[in-house]
C-alpha cells in the first residue's frame, strides 16, 4: 500500500511538472507567431513606401490562419519575398511556420473608411495604415490569445500580452 501511494504521488508530482510545460510551449508559440505576424506588417509598411506607385497590402484568411502581402493593384496575388524569390505568403502550421503549429487568427478588426470588417490592412505612401481607428488581430493557442494592434496613424505594430 505504502509502495502504492509513493508511486501515485511521483505521478502527481509528474503531471504537476508537465502542465505548465504544456502550457509554455502554447504561449511561446502564441509569442513567435505574434513577432513574425509583426514583422511581416512592417514588412508591408516598408514595401508601400517602397512602391508608390502600387501600394502595399497584408490580406489575412482566418480560416487558414494564413496571411500574404500584396500590390493594391492584385491583392488576390502575394508579391514575391525580396529575400527569398517565394511568394510572400504565410500559413500558421505550415512551411517556414511549421513550429507554429496550433496557433490561429482568432479574429481581426480591420475598418477603413471605405469598408468596415474587412480583411485587408493597407498602407499609404508614407506608411501610415488605410485604417480609421487602431486596428486589431488577436491570434489564438492552447486557450490563450495575443493581440497585436496597429496604430491608425503611424502604423507602428505593438503586441499585447498573454491572456
Amino acid at each position: 500500500m505504502l509502495e502504492m501511494m509513493i508511486v501515485v504521488a511521483v505521478l502527481g508530482v509528474i503531471g504537476a511538472l508537465a502542465i505548465p510545460m504544456f502550457t509554455g510551449t502554447a504561449t511561446t508559440r502564441l509569442r513567435s507567431a505574434a513577432s513574425v505576424l509583426a514583422a511581416d506588417i512592417d514588412a508591408a509598411r516598408a514595401e508601400s513606401i517602397a512602391h508608390t506607385e502600387d501600394l502595399r497590402f497584408i490580406v489575412f484568411d482566418d480560416t487558414n490562419h494564413a496571411w500574404h502581402i500584396a500590390a493594391a493593384s492584385d491583392t488576390a496575388t502575394a508579391i514575391t519575398n525580396p529575400s527569398s524569390g517565394m511568394p510572400y505568403a504565410r500559413t500558421l502550421g505550415q512551411s517556414d511556420l511549421k513550429q507554429l503549429e496550433g496557433v490561429t487568427i482568432s479574429a481581426f478588426d480591420l475598418d477603413t473608411a471605405s469598408e468596415t470588417d474587412d480583411n485587408k490592412l493597407g498602407f499609404g505612401i508614407y506608411g501610415q495604415p488605410d485604417q480609421t481607428t487602431d486596428a486589431t488581430i488577436t491570434l489564438a493557442s492552447g486557450g490563450h490569445t495575443i493581440t497585436l494592434t496597429i496604430n491608425a496613424e503611424t502604423g507602428e505594430v505593438t503586441i499585447g500580452g498573454i491572456n
